[in-house]
């Protein structure tokens, strides 16, 4: 009996899913439901090249309407799944479209999460599709008071970028540096040059509310309160303090839905269905833990593995993540996973070139190395200090081609 394969996302997973089945020559139903109106594209680039006006959206497609023609997919865009019974294996759509399946993959990602009465208040937004791209772009003007808050990965960029266009930049943030990931170290330094470029942080704040200015200037139309009292105005605040899975639509299914869609190391979630990118929370053999990682280029590892679980081969994940960051004009590289509890210590350091990398180390064990304007050096220390750990044993067997229910 033919099978009908229904990928869920259409971002870098859902799209990396479709076009490995077709390379491993999978050639029964193929359906791909994405919830933006246009080609699959890549979000990186929107917090940099795409507000600086370097990269439109067509130079950001990672599939153009040729390319996914010859995927022979049926093709849902513009369209969100609402629900899904899995007994029945049936996924149904915004539209009361109902797309039966044999084999389900989740590829949904995440969500940004907001601030409780930002909601429809002009000039609060925040930057996940390009359309909010294009939107904030529209305000990122010279002389324009820009609030950012969050000062993680998207918050740092996106202040970097507006600096860059002539903008008045404050970032806030309830942590005690940005970039609070990396460890106080490499995020006070991060800190330090943002402030050096011109921007304005406060690190240790909370927003308390935002909301309208009354009677402030056009183009400093919203008010910014902090925990401590201080005011600060804007015409713009961009909230990036995070994110959550987009799992609603499968709140009434049984699966884990813990921190996104639980799977087992090969993205298996339950009979039928796998999930993999930000969404997906996969079970890390090393460790004995359940891992969800928002990385670009470990969401296109995990998609390649699921592909050729559903065909019946295997594929282990590279277990050695590796993700960057463009801070202005330092590039910041991670291999490797950074824990809560790692400690870091610098490694090789050149300040006339600005340049240095370092390890992290967790009970004594290198758990990941960072190159901060090094690419080519921490790709020596990867190699030296980090391994992949060789799951395959405990991994289960590869799956059987699922018939429909």
């Amino acid at each position: 009996m033919s099978r009908s394969i229904l990928v869920v996302g259409t971002g870098a997973a859902g799209l990396t899913v479709a076009e490995e089945l077709r390379r491993l020559g999978y050639d029964d139903a193929l359906t791909l439901v994405g919830g933006e109106d246009h080609p699959p594209y890549d979000r990186p680039p929107l917090s940099k090249r795409f507000l600086k006006g370097e990269a439109g959206p067509e130079q950001l497609w990672l599939a153009g309407p040729d390319a996914l023609e010859r995927l022979d997919a049926s093709e849902y865009r513009g369209r969100r799944a609402v629900a899904a019974d899995l007994a029945a294996r049936v996924v149904t759509l915004d539209d009361g479209t109902a797309l039966p399946y044999t084999d389900l993959v989740v590829a949904t990602g995440v969500a940004p999460r907001t601030l409780p009465g930002t909601a429809g208040l002009p000039g609060a937004v925040t930057l996940k599709t390009v359309e909010d791209a294009a939107t904030l772009a529209g305000r990122l003007r010279p002389g324009q008071r820009l609030v950012v808050v969050g000062g993680g990965f998207l918050g740092t960029e996106t202040a970097w970028t507006a600096l860059s266009l002539g903008c008045e930049v404050t970032l806030v943030t309830p942590a005690s540096t940005v970039l609070p990931g990396l460890g106080p170290h490499v995020g006070a330094l991060a800190g330090e040059r943002l402030t050096a470029a011109g921007a304005t942080v406060l690190t240790g704040a909370t927003v308390e509310k935002i909301h309208q200015g009354g009677r402030l200037p056009r183009d400093e139309g919203l008010e910014v309160l902090l925990d401590d009292g201080t005011r600060l105005t804007a015409g713009t605040v961009l909230t990036a303090i995070g994110s959550a899975p987009d799992v609603d639509w499968l709140t009434r299914t049984e699966l884990d839905l813990s921190d996104g869609v639980r799977c087992d190391a090969v993205g298996r979630a339950a009979p039928g269905v796998h999930a993999c990118g930000d969404v997906a929370a996969w079970y890390h053999p090393r460790s004995g833990r359940h891992l969800r990682l928002e990385h670009r280029m470990h969401a296109g590892d995990q998609a390649r593995v699921v592909a050729a679980d559903l065909l019946g081969q295997r594929r282990d994940l590279e277990w050695v993540p590796y993700f960057w960051t463009d801070q202005g004009p330092h590039k910041i590289a991670v291999h490797g996973l950074i824990t809560p509890e790692a400690e870091y210590e610098p490694h090789e350091a050149d300040p006339e070139d600005d340049r240095f990398t370092g390890v992290y180390r967790t009970d004594g064990r290198v758990c990941a190395v960072l190159g901060w304007n090094a690419p080519r050096q921490v790709l020596r220390l990867r190699r030296e200090l980090l391994t992949t750990p060789g799951p395959t044993e405990a991994l289960p067997p590869a799956a059987p081609k699922t018939e429909p229910a």
